[in-house]
């Protein structure tokens, strides 16, 4: 096999103790796949006194330690937020790391300063992991460059999901809400989910892919689910319907209108058959036509999934 890659995680929460795990669990598979073998070379935390399933894998508070180090080729970012995962990114690229991503926040909204900074340093950033988890929607939209977009359409958010399927069995909001935060679907903070703001995200990069330029997060109209009544639940079911929280784009002659919001969808419909973390996505294109893809957009195992074969394709790109 040809040289050794380096790896550095910088986060070891849910998804960062995934990867880590697979790492241990599968590594002649993960050698196999990207041809070279892969190696785990530490992990940048916040608190090191914090108990983590990751049996002995180095782990220190200092990123730089691993940002820094030669034998680092690829840095896995999974902090979340802009700070400081941004300036973080920035220093990987400035020290000729290729950067490997789940942070759909700072991807939506530092779009052009990310990808111009992955240019500049001839480096790989890559980011299949911050949309859909495990379903390769990144890729997919990827490959419809060539299309016109006409619309995107579906379910982005699995916590939203989660809560309006848990109100059709008679569970109010706060109920359904307070479920979700104890299966582990939604955080103690539940606002980036029931306020839209993931699914904003989510939806930027999606049209900032398919447009070829950057879609700013704060172009995506948002309403809320909170209030989301009993009511209106059983209203929905007596018109063969059900609530879902979608995710919406139409791409206009002059203008792209995107919006995220509880909206109603037929029964027999892919959103209306979803229930908990399962995300549903369809794309119409002028050439392609109508695309749907549906899978676990959610939880550590999925996200590490995607973020490994982000890995494994630049490992395989290296010479």
């Amino acid at each position: 096999m040809s040289t050794q890659v380096g790896v550095a995680l910088l986060g070891l929460g849910t998804v960062g103790s995934s990867v880590a795990r697979a790492f241990a669990d599968r590594g002649k598979r993960l050698d196999a796949a990207a041809g070279r073998p892969l190696r785990l070379v530490g992990a940048a935390v916040r608190d090191r006194r914090k108990a983590r399933d990751v049996g002995d894998l180095a782990v220190t508070t200092d990123p730089f330690r691993l940002l820094d180090d030669p034998g680092i080729h690829i840095v896995i970012e999974v902090i979340g937020g802009t700070s400081p995962a941004r300036d973080l990114h920035f220093a990987a690229f400035e020290r000729g790391r290729h950067v490997v991503t789940a942070n759909k926040e700072l991807v939506a909204k530092e779009w052009n300063a990310l990808h111009e900074a992955a240019k500049l340093a001839k480096r790989e950033l890559r980011f299949e992991a911050a949309v859909a988890a495990a379903i390769p929607l990144i890729a997919a939209t990827r490959m419809l460059a060539a299309s016109r977009p006409r619309v995107v359409r579906g379910l982005l958010n699995g916590t939203t999901t989660y809560i309006c399927s848990r109100m059709e069995s008679g569970l109010g909001f706060d109920a359904a809400l307070e479920e979700a935060i104890a299966k582990g679907y939604a955080e103690a903070d539940p606002t980036a989910d029931v306020d839209g703001f993931d699914a904003a995200y989510k939806l930027s990069i999606l049209i900032s892919l398919l447009e070829g330029r950057h879609f700013h997060p704060d172009n995506v109209r948002r309403t809320t689910l909170r209030g989301l009544s009993a009511d209106t639940v059983k209203a929905a079911s007596s018109r063969d319907a059900k609530v879902r929280y979608l995710a919406t784009a139409d791409f206009g002659e002059r203008a792209t209108k995107a919006r995220v919001g509880p909206e109603e969808v037929p029964i027999a419909s892919p959103e209306g058959a979803a229930d908990g973390p399962t995300n549903v996505v369809t794309i119409e294109t002028d050439l392609a036509g109508r695309l749907v893809f549906s899978g676990p957009g959610a939880g550590g195992d999925a996200t590490a999934s995607a973020i490994l074969g982000d890995v494994i394709a630049i490992a395989r790109a290296m010479r």
